[in-house]
């Protein structure tokens, strides 16, 4: 296969494959292997004797403490030092293993199959593209918009876990941006904002909910806009 763009794609097809099992990996499989390895320490029970100055702290110190924790101001520095090292990390490794790859003669489709080359690339992009859209919109903008968004203090404690409910709306939001702006274009985004703030109508008279609210939503339908966009150009430009 001569084809430097199909090449490129499916380097960074399997860049993205990589990237994915290593997340899995640190996050799932390490963290249980730890646990698993870890000592088991018996709970020491407290004696009368134990002096009321300890060095634990009360639990009015928790309580400022934590106010404080709450009152820091918000940056959007971390996520946006998280997405450059990101694309810094696949710039770098994409691109040295397509300036190797790129000039190497590579037989991936059978002779019988590629009597219609035209045909194969077109499903050899689509599906490049339809992975790379799915990765970028669901587990990288999963944890571009947690890592953007400031930790919510008056959260839930009991039942469904409101943060999870908020993440699976943002994908579906997302895929649908993505989905919808090929042919809809910018009347896609108005129609997805416009069903969210109808559903959050009421909540959304508190200002630090409206903050929240707004910047959460700016982020995910950035990722969805942009990367649909680029998917589009790339497609009309090379299928």
């Amino acid at each position: 296969m001569k084809d430097p763009v199909l090449v490129l794609g499916w380097v960074w097809t399997i860049y993205l494959a990589a990237r994915l099992g290593v997340e899995a990996v640190r996050g799932l499989v390490l963290p249980r292997i730890a646990a698993a390895r870890r000592p088991s320490t018996p709970s020491t029970p407290s004696t009368s004797s134990t002096p009321s100055t300890s060095s634990t702290p009360s639990a009015s110190a928790q309580a400022a403490n934590r106010t404080r924790a709450g009152k820091r101001s918000w940056t959007p520095l971390p996520a946006v030092l998280w997405l450059a090292a990101e694309g810094c990390v696949a710039v770098v490794v994409v691109g040295v293993v397509w300036v190797l790859l790129r000039d190497v003669s590579l037989d991936l489709v059978p002779g019988a199959v590629s009597a219609a080359p035209g045909d194969v690339r077109r499903v050899a992009l689509a599906g490049i593209l339809g992975w790379s859209l799915i990765v970028i919109n669901v587990p990288v903008g999963m944890r571009l918009v947690g890592r953007l968004l400031p930790a919510d203090s008056t959260k839930e404690t009991g039942g469904v876990d409101p943060e999870r409910m908020g993440a699976t709306i943002g994908v579906l939001e997302r895929l649908l941006v993505v989905a919808l702006t090929p042919s809809g274009g910018p009347a896609a985004v108005g129609f997805v904002v416009a069903a969210k703030t109808l559903a959050r109508f009421k909540e959304l008279r508190r200002k630090r909910i409206a903050d929240r609210y707004l910047l959460g939503t700016m982020a995910s339908v950035t990722v969805a806009l942009v990367s649909a966009l680029v998917a589009t150009w790339i497609w009309t430009g090379q299928a």
